[in-house]
């Protein structure tokens, strides 16, 4: 079987990069690699010579606003990367958004072609931001309406999406997409890199992401405003969107919060936590939740946040409702209060992430694309 893994993005370079080199590592250990393309990629042990690496000049160059950099990028790789498709293939496995053309050409071969989608469906994922810049008074984000034609020309095309949550699934099915063409299982976590390590004497709260819209990070600073809690932290780990710049300035003058920047040491922020918090207003599948699982730290995490499907609810974290402050400030407080039992749940949390190793993720699709291939 001979396999073809693209990524329009920084292999091994965090985020979705950190993801693709873990499917395609698992599918080089399987011996099935025949071809990884990507938007460059940091050192790995995938050997050199399968690696086709391509150049997009950043935005600090090309001074485009941010989705029409996105499309223009997408766009460059993918015509590219179809020129380096090998004349024989067995299946084609390609990222929303960064394969449209690539997909054609794979079919032409006589490849099964998948499409992975790390978020809900594009339509739907659009939606949910449109209605949470309303929610915030904010004007609606441009550009969002041919990214999301591109998503679903791809959908089209595809033989099937894959999909890592019940989240990202369930948005498919709504969506109106056949349930045939859609299959779903999880991303993993680094477990040795990831480990329990003693905390914080004083109780704090972990928030690791772009501070910013679509992760929650405003309904975590009202909860917080409400607590109170002055023997307490709040951490918030990652890079202020500017539409909630102001916002966040706001929320300063109501309660005390830290946001130290990007975390360059993420084992030692969850080392230095007591629970983390991401109530994502729309995340497929947030590594960080299974990395602070995978830390011995219980989580609060949304329903629209697709790593719920790892957390024991009551054992191994809570799951609120999305756009709940109040549900939020319910489980810090909680949590606050019951050190004992937050210690356990950080126990269950490590036990249960156990389940979600990287391996795990690169046996399922070797494993699919067999199947799809009988």
């Amino acid at each position: 079987m001979r396999v073809v893994y693209s990524i329009g993005s920084r292999l091994a370079g965090g985020g979705i990069g950190n993801t693709a080199y873990h499917a395609a590592r698992g599918i080089w250990r399987a011996g099935h690699l025949a071809r990884l393309l990507c938007l460059g990629h940091e050192p790995t042990d995938i050997p050199a010579d399968l690696i086709r690496s391509l150049w997009f000049p950043s935005r600090r160059y090309l001074r485009l606003p941010v989705h029409a950099y996105w499309r223009l990028k997408d766009w460059a790789f993918d015509r590219r990367a179809a020129r380096l498709l090998p004349a024989s293939l067995d299946v084609f496995h390609g990222w929303n958004s960064h394969c449209l053309h690539t997909l054609g050409q794979a079919r032409v071969r006589g490849a099964i072609t998948v499409v992975e989608r790390g978020s809900a469906h594009a339509a739907v994922q659009a939606s949910l931001l449109e209605e949470e810049h309303e929610r915030l008074g904010l004007p609606r984000p441009k550009g969002m309406r041919r990214l999301v034609e591109r998503c679903l020309a791809e959908y089209e095309i595809a033989d099937c999406v894959h999909v890592p949550s019940s989240f990202c699934r369930q948005s498919f099915l709504d969506a109106g997409f056949p349930t045939s063409k859609v299959v779903q299982s999880p991303y993993g976590v680094d477990l040795a890199r990831f480990a329990p390590q003693p905390g914080s004497a004083r109780f704090t709260v972990l928030y690791v992401g772009e501070i910013g819209i679509r992760k929650g990070a405003l309904d975590l600073l009202e909860a917080w405003s409400r607590l109170q809690l002055s023997d307490s932290r709040l951490v918030l780990c990652g890079g202020t969107e500017a539409a909630v710049a102001s916002r966040v300035d706001a929320y300063r003058r109501r309660c005390s919060f830290e946001t130290p920047g990007f975390a360059s040491d993420t084992p030692a922020a969850y080392a230095g936590s007591s629970v983390l918090v991401l109530p994502a207003i729309e995340d497929g599948f947030p590594l960080v939740v299974l990395e602070a699982m995978a830390s011995g730290r219980p989580v609060v995490v949304s329903d629209n946040t697709g790593s719920k499907d790892a957390v024991e609810e009551d054992v191994s974290g809570f799951v609120v409702p999305v756009r709940s402050p109040d549900a939020i400030a319910e489980k810090l407080q909680w949590l606050h209060d019951h050190p004992a039992e937050r210690a356990a749940m950080g126990v269950a949390a490590r036990r249960q992430a156990e389940k979600y190793p990287w391996d795990r993720h690169g046996a399922d699709l070797v494993a699919f694309y067999e199947k799809a291939l009988r």
